[in-house]
């Protein structure tokens, strides 16, 4: 009698052990299996959001565009007086168009190709459906704006330290540039103050919705769920933002040029300069002659005289070839580094 009963209990405690497991299997380990990766999934879309916008300032660094290129200071496509400069030029719309192909597209995807559908083929539910997509709406930010030429930031009240930069450089600018160009030989500028360098980056990734299951089985009536919650309008966000174009020069010779711009005898020296005399020269020479006295000449006495390359010329070995054109051993006024 004891055998048949543990036999009949043995069998009820196998029924309840398949229950629980079905239960458990329907409520917990399946949820699991399809959430865990959904949420791997989300991470992966955060940290190509954070990519886009380090590509995105980065690209800014190292790329010009028309309005940052028009706030350097003057002559700066200008390295030295025989060559030109070939700059990198991007558009903010290149380089947030970019950032999609690059970052927001499957590794088979050339950079200089068009996705067949946006996101990474990574990006989908367990259904086939995708969880990243394109806004098509006006109304919504674009998924990678990039922002060029914006003021440098300032915590002052109403910004007052960046408007006391702005006119100070501004009166710099002023008074270096009292005589026009055509009245000089060398002429010098400072305006290398620029306000101007700030860009911003704000990626806004739309995330789409996860599928939607009823909460009843067998029940179709009552409205769907979906597995995670997100609601319409879940985005993945990410900023940057970087200095790019700063007080900046365009080579040594640009760089000397701004510099005597602050320097008050490079003032007198173009005053002296601005009258040139067949068979004299320069109004300077001019007063040397007058006053008997030739170290006052401009191959003696060269007015704000700057050199940025101060190392003596034994210590250059092994510089390019073309470095003693670059850098020549007198200027065109005649001072020679030795």
């Amino acid at each position: 009698m004891m055998q048949k009963y543990l036999r009949v209990f043995n069998s009820k405690q196998r029924g309840q052990a398949m229950t629980e497991m079905l239960v458990a299997s329907a409520f917990v380990v399946v949820p699991l299996f399809l959430i865990i990766p959904t949420f791997g999934k989300y991470v992966d879309m955060k940290h190509a959001a954070v990519s886009a916008a380090r590509y995105s300032a980065w690209e800014r660094t190292v790329s010009f565009n028309n309005a940052t290129l028009a706030n350097q200071p003057s002559n700066f496509v200008e390295r030295t007086a025989f060559k030109k400069i070939n700059f990198n030029m991007k558009s903010d719309v290149q380089i947030a168009a970019e950032a999609k192909l690059r970052i927001f597209s499957g590794a088979d995807v050339p950079i200089n190709g068009i996705p067949s559908k946006p996101g990474r083929s990574l990006w989908t539910y367990h259904d086939g459906s995708p969880m990243y997509t394109e806004v098509v709406s006006l109304d919504d930010e674009p998924t990678v704006k990039v922002s060029s030429n914006l003021w440098t930031p300032d915590k002052t009240p109403l910004e007052a330290a960046a408007k006391i930069i702005d006119t100070a450089a501004a009166a710099f600018a002023f008074l270096s540039d009292i005589f026009p160009d055509s009245l000089t030989s060398n002429p010098s500028v400072f305006d290398a103050v620029n306000m101007k360098g700030r860009t911003q980056i704000d990626i806004n990734m739309s995330v789409k919705e996860s599928p939607k299951y009823a909460t009843t089985i067998g029940d179709n009536k009552r409205p769907l769920t979906p597995l995670i919650a997100l609601g319409s309008d879940f985005k993945m966000n990410a900023k940057a933002g970087v200095l790019s174009q700063t007080w900046s020069s365009g080579g040594g010779s640009h760089l000397e040029s701004q510099a005597q711009g602050l320097v008050p005898t490079k003032i007198i020296g173009d005053i002296f300069n601005a009258i040139d005399i067949p068979l004299i020269g320069s109004g300077q020479n001019v007063i040397a002659a007058a006053l008997a006295t030739p170290e006052f000449g401009t191959k003696s006495l060269v007015f704000g005289q700057m050199d940025n390359e101060v190392l003596p010329r034994d210590k250059l070995t092994g510089w390019p070839a073309n470095y003693e054109q670059d850098n020549p051993l007198c200027n065109d006024k005649g001072y020679c580094r030795e």
